[in-house]
């Protein structure tokens, strides 16, 4: 019975940690994921010229960060808001889309430049934000879940001895 016990023990261990694990990935892949993705595209906006093309890349911006909120919960700044990234990114969709328009080539040239130095700004204020994004209280959640595991599974290993 006590060997049953003792596998069971560790199974259950095992369990813990696997749940952790899933945890903080899990909190990972829906926290701090979409911000690098969204960087990534902010760079191949960067280095397009074409004003389609760069549309449709700032809505799926908009789709990937979130709506509203500031990760830094100690002196939050407006460059870490989301909500005014949110907004800087359909205007400057919407400046680009009425460019594309515009019987001047040096308009819709001058809109592509503001574009990409616009684009580069956001990326660095991701790049701030991204940091916060790991003190969220899921991913806090996550981390500690798996701590807590694994300190559990050392001290069952220790007993079984």
């Amino acid at each position: 019975m006590k060997i049953i016990l003792q596998h069971l023990t560790i199974m259950i261990c095992f369990l813990m940690i696997a749940f952790g694990v899933y945890s903080v990935i899990f909190s990972f892949q829906n926290t701090v994921y979409p911000l690098v993705e969204a960087r990534g595209i902010l760079t191949h906006i960067q280095a397009t010229s074409d004003p389609q093309v760069i549309v449709t890349d700032l809505r799926t911006i908009q789709v990937l960060l979130p709506k509203s909120g500031n990760p830094v919960w100690v002196f939050p700044t407006d460059a870490t808001d989301f909500a005014m990234m949110q907004k800087d990114l359909n205007t400057m969709a919407q400046n680009l889309g009425d460019s594309v328009f515009a019987p001047k080539y040096n308009d819709l040239n001058d809109q592509i430049s503001n574009t990409h130095l616009q684009a580069q700004a956001i990326d660095y204020n991701l790049l701030d934000a991204i940091p916060y994004m790991y003190v969220s209280l899921s991913f806090v959640f996550a981390i500690f879940i798996s701590i807590i595991c694994s300190i559990s599974f050392a001290e069952t290993l220790k007993r079984i001895k």
